[in-house]
């Protein structure tokens, strides 16, 4: 290794070992208009060139922006990202709340502190309401910000993972849903609305009616395909396949949670379905594949069933605010009040754990009463009350 003076600047010599083919290298370049210091400093930067396979000038101090580009390319070509909603959630909240912020920092400049800084800076930004942005929101933005960097960290081979310690905002104080809005129906709520919706909207009863007695996501329930060379309601053998999902205007050959379900339906439900698929009036409707289509014969919108929910639910007296999420929720309730064993459950809705079935369940307060009144029967409560004709005095007004 060596350093000469020349003319106009210096001259750099190094040898090093080539990590691929195990052999020693030798580098020797002359650099114009540069000080001793920055000699000094390309000698390094070509000894480590060397060790790390001719590498290292490509992978030196990417901006967060420019890694952010390098990583959605990986990753679209990993099929990591593989539906349009996981691509453009991804994309989104990268393009509006991370690169804004960190676009311009080198990747490797980004410290812990920095992250912790930007979380606070989170939660005094304003909501499109009064409201300050949910925690849940900011948690999510921080997954993405750190999903990025640990993947830097490793295929960089960054010496310092900012990462490490950073914890997510603490939810716990935070009801997504509560017994005042469960965004659930009761068995006597679901009776009213369904018959409402029969009557208000016949065109989505069926969509609804599916929904709530499957627990199926909307998305799923759009592309489902009645006719063609791949139907998905096998109506000889009543069977319903739940094998796709659709999201912004494209379908992805899988479910969110990548299970592909098979069905049987009672007759009852296929009932509904076949005076459904009747009543399409004639043209592209009709003639369309899907059990459920739009008026030009397409996929209906993700928020065709928003206005008809909400004016189903006034109309039936329903005070609740219910999300087209509540077919899914309502399913689990009741399947616990049929008394469903809870596999049965979870291979009809697709759930993958007993957590995510509880997440997506409301119990009743009926429920929870008549399970208290079970426990006193068998621990003999009422004959205990019995021998003691005073205890029935003692009871508030």
């Amino acid at each position: 290794m060596s350093i000469s003076r020349t003319e106009h600047g210096y001259r750099v010599s190094v040898r090093a070992i080539d990590p691929d083919t195990g052999q020693t290298r030798h580098a020797d370049e002359t650099f114009d208009g540069i000080t001793l210091e920055d000699a000094v400093r390309k000698q390094a930067e070509l000894e480590r060139s060397i060790r790390r396979g001719g590498r290292e000038l490509s992978l030196e101090r990417p901006t967060y922006a420019t890694y952010v580009a390098q990583l959605l390319a990986r990753k679209l070509a990993a099929g990591k990202l593989a539906t349009p909603s996981s691509r453009r959630g991804w994309t989104d909240t990268q393009e509006l709340h991370l690169v804004p912020a960190f676009g311009d920092w080198a990747i490797d400049a980004i410290k812990r502190i920095d992250i912790e800084d930007w979380k606070t800076a989170q939660t005094r930004l304003p909501g499109r309401t009064s409201a300050r942005i949910s925690p849940h929101t900011i948690n999510q933005r921080l997954r993405v910000l750190l999903a990025t960097l640990r993947a830097a960290v490793g295929e960089l081979d960054l010496a310092y993972d900012p990462t490490r310690g950073v914890e997510p905002l603490d939810t716990s104080t935070r009801e997504t849903f509560t017994e005042e809005e469960p965004n659930s129906l009761t068995v006597e709520e679901l009776r009213s609305f369904l018959a409402h919706a029969r009557a208000l909207y016949p065109q989505h009863f069926a969509m609804l009616a599916l929904g709530v007695a499957t627990g199926r996501r909307p998305s799923e329930l759009r592309p489902l395909r009645r006719l063609g060379p791949t139907p998905d309601i096998r109506w000889e053998e009543g069977v319903l396949l739940v094998r796709q999902s659709q999201t912004l205007g494209g379908v992805v050959t899988k479910t969110k949670t990548g299970r592909r379900l098979r069905i049987p339906l009672p007759a009852d439900l296929l009932d509904i379905l076949a005076w459904h698929v009747d009543r399409l009036p004639p043209g592209p409707m009709r003639d369309s594949e899907l059990l459920f289509p739009s008026t030009s014969g397409g996929w209906r919108s993700p928020t065709c069933l928003d206005k008809p929910i909400r004016r189903i639910a006034k109309a039936a007296g329903i005070a609740k605010h219910l999300s087209s999420k509540f077919m899914r929720r309502t399913f689990q309730d009741l399947g616990r009040a049929a008394d469903i064993h809870d596999l049965v459950v979870r291979a009809i809705s697709g759930h993958t754990t007993r957590q995510m079935q509880d997440h997506y369940s409301s119990v009743a307060p009926a429920e929870v009463r008549d399970g208290l009144a079970r426990v006193l029967s068998l621990a003999g409560f009422r004959e205990v009350l019995a021998g003691d004709a005073s205890v029935g005095d003692r009871r508030p007004s």
